[in-house]
């Protein structure tokens, strides 16, 4: 099949429409390891069970990665909890999830783009209270 120009043209426009479209995105999604579904605890600690402290730690660090690479894209994460294993674990692996996510974003759009995106989504009602069972504000990393 042969396309005119006329028609590779609209083909093209249409495409980086397509892609100017979709802004950059990223997901807080929690899936709790096998090994933290079940309570080893009897009663469970503050009467928390571990999926529960799991996905707890696991969303506050996401969302503090979040806010503080939104303040500093080059802003250190904290990824240790302490407390039972499923809140370590949910900490270590919320925090490297959202440091994952925000270096995919770097290596597909300007820095202006990705630092206002960050800014708009850290300043939602929704990450502050999510943070709020580790941190009262956005909090990086010191290393001395």
């Amino acid at each position: 099949m042969k396309v005119g120009p006329t028609v590779f043209f609209v083909l093209i426009a249409l495409a980086l429409l397509a892609s100017a479209k979709d802004g950059p995105s990223i997901k807080c999604v929690v899936k709790v390891p096998r090994e933290y579904r079940k309570t080893s605890f009897n009663p469970p600690p503050n009467g928390e069970p571990e999926p529960v402290r799991y996905t707890l730690a696991y969303e506050a660090f996401w969302w503090n990665c979040v806010a503080v690479r939104a303040a500093d894209l080059r802003g250190r994460c904290p990824f240790l909890a302490s407390g039972t294993p499923a809140a370590s674990a949910g900490a270590m692996d919320g925090a490297t999830n959202a440091g994952n996510q925000i270096r995919r974003l770097r290596r597909k759009y300007p820095i202006s783009v990705i630092r206002k995106y960050l800014g708009t989504i850290a300043s939602q009602s929704e990450a502050k209270q999510k943070m709020r069972h580790y941190f009262g504000k956005p909090t990086p990393e010191v290393v001395n």
